[in-house]
């Protein structure tokens, strides 16, 4: 089984616009069971939690992972995600650090943070750089903001976007020092464009920073950000990567499964 923990759609706006039938067929096409679709900022081509939850009702291979907007009060939205989370509607919730410019120990975030915990839900949060031509603070993105959240609490399941890329040492360092803090391997190649030969080789290098700190690849999550990579030729890219069997099957469905509460 293979799980793809990190993809967009698009129905309006730009660079592309890409449809619930556009990913099926792209899964279809990657051997992919089931992908997690990540609501956005509303922004462009945003996509609201309301819109994915919706979308997901008549695509049962898509789950949905909702999001705070930072621009909008806090508070009603925190309220409204319990919502969604108690019901099963949503598995989990994503924060677009860098992206809004806002830091992820700000103490508005702290009631969700608490419910999540509480609940066993996880979070996800963006590190590292932007999309070319996105404005945003850098600072806001860097893995070791996702720490300090980790620090305050311990048993909150959360996944590093990206690895943390270019940070990956960074990143790879608090999955060591934290048991509930896990790294989603999307996002690493140039947008938009097939990935070259020599991008997987570098992937591989920075994948195996990871194991060099940790010891393995067991706190790594399959994830593309599909549309902007193909999914195949992300699917093939880490499975490059040198990892035993056991790891294959957490990093391809097991830990986005337990993580995520998919019941698969």
């Amino acid at each position: 089984m293979i799980i793809d923990s990190h993809t967009h759609i698009a129905l309006s706006g730009s660079p592309r616009i890409v449809t619930p039938d556009d990913l099926i067929k792209s899964m279809d096409e990657a051997g992919i069971d089931y992908s997690l679709l990540l609501a956005n900022r509303k922004k462009g081509n945003g996509l609201s939690t309301r819109e994915a939850v919706e979308i997901a009702e008549t695509n049962p291979r898509i789950k949905v992972i909702g999001h705070i907007e930072f621009g909008a009060p806090i508070a009603p939205q925190t309220e409204n995600l319990k919502k969604y989370l108690e019901s099963g509607q949503i598995h989990g919730v994503k924060f677009y650090l860098g992206y809004e410019d806002y830091s992820a120990t700000d103490k508005q975030l702290f009631p969700l943070y608490e419910f999540c915990q509480k609940t066993n839900k996880p979070v996800i949060f963006h590190t590292g750089v932007l999309l070319i031509g996105e404005r945003g603070m850098l600072k806001n993105s860097h893995p070791l903001n996702v720490d300090s959240v980790a620090y305050h609490f311990p048993d909150l399941k959360i996944i590093i976007a990206h690895m943390g890329n270019p940070w990956i040492a960074d990143a790879a360092a608090i999955l060591l020092k934290n048991p509930n803090v896990y790294a989603d391997l999307s996002g690493y190649f140039t947008e938009w464009v097939p990935i070259a030969p020599e991008e997987v080789e570098d992937f591989k290098k920075s994948a195996a920073c990871i194991k060099d700190f940790v010891g393995d690849y067991k706190k790594c999550i399959f994830g593309t950000d599909w549309p902007i990579y193909n999914q195949k030729e992300y699917v093939e890219a880490v499975k490059s990567l040198e990892m035993t069997e056991e790891e294959k099957e957490l990093v391809f469905w097991k830990n986005a499964n337990e993580i995520f509460s998919l019941g698969l």
